[in-house]
């Protein structure tokens, strides 16, 4: 038996109204679903790696498009730079539980997407949903 946490459940108010973020915020979602049932209580750091790597490879991606859609709608700059800096402190950390792995060090699940999940929602509750309002402001005005 395998304790896993309750899956993330999509929905409406993880939207931010703005197509393709939800559509990447989704599929992060999903990528965290998915390592939440692959992973145990006793895991190799084999799967760990391979987890981490698919997550933040994918997360950059997301970054990017995020980044690039706030300077092409004239995001408040002060705004941008507070947006890009919570990317880059989470990419930092990631890398920092990487960099552990490859040194043997082992992360628990429950560390692992504790700081995965509480992260993703947390950013998309707050950050991202800021940009939404000002995305829809820009593309109703």
């Amino acid at each position: 038996m395998s304790s896993t946490a309750a899956p993330i459940v999509w929905n409406e108010a993880l939207m931010t109204g703005v197509a393709v973020i939800d559509e990447q915020h989704q599929i992060l979602v999903n990528m965290l679903n998915d390592a939440n049932e692959k992973l145990t209580q006793d895991n190799s750091r084999m799967l760990l790696n391979d987890i981490v790597r698919d997550l933040i490879s994918y997360a950059l991606y997301h970054f990017d498009t995020e980044e690039e859609l706030m300077v092409e709608t004239g995001y408040e700059q002060a705004s941008v730079a507070q947006h890009t800096q919570e990317h880059r402190s989470f990419s930092e950390k990631v890398a920092a539980v990487q960099q552990s792995l490859s040194q043997g060090q082992m992360i628990t699940r429950e560390d692992l997407l504790g700081f995965l999940n509480g992260w993703l929602i947390n950013h998309i509750m707050k950050t991202d949903q800021q940009f939404g309002r000002f995305y829809h402001e820009q593309v109703t005005a």
